[in-house]
């Protein structure tokens, strides 16, 4: 039997696919547009930014198989879902508003499947930072999130 590998690119895969498909553009700034990537977008970027990024992964003997095969070990993992907003001029509320209500999407996602399309066991968002400040040419405010989500898997 082969010895399974890390859940973790499937989650990610899963976590952007599902981002792409339900998070909706700004309903309140229409001229704003939204884009789901991996890690850092590329140039060109968009009012709104969602970033599928860092897994930090701790691996632990779940239970006691000889052979060391499938069963043997569990892994817990973090994947950052990063927010990144961006609003012209300065009404800091405006971006915070739209950066928590991108967060907050991000965790109903999680929410409503919290196997990530069966690659864990149990995923839940467990924590997120929102921090609002002057980009870095002064024309406007960037908001950006950290959703931490936290996954557990036995491999």
């Amino acid at each position: 039997m082969p010895i399974p590998s890390s859940s973790a690119p499937a989650a990610r895969r899963w976590l952007h696919q599902q981002l792409t498909a339900q998070l909706t553009p700004d309903p309140v700034n229409t001229a704003s547009s939204l884009l789901v990537v991996y890690d850092q977008p590329g140039p060109g970027q968009p009012d709104d930014i969602v970033a599928v990024g860092k897994v930090a992964r701790q691996i632990d003997v779940d239970s006691l198989v000889g052979s060391g095969g499938a069963g043997w070990l569990s892994e817990r993992y973090q994947i950052d879902v990063t927010v990144d907003v961006f609003r012209g001029g300065d009404d800091a509320q405006a971006a915070y508003e739209r950066g928590a209500a991108l967060a907050d999407q991000v965790c109903a996602v999680v929410r409503t499947d919290p196997t990530l399309g069966g690659a864990v066991l149990v995923a839940r968002p467990v924590s997120s930072t929102h921090e609002v400040e002057w980009d870095e040419e002064h024309l406007g405010r960037h908001c950006v999130s950290v959703i931490e989500i936290d996954c557990f898997q036995r491999i």
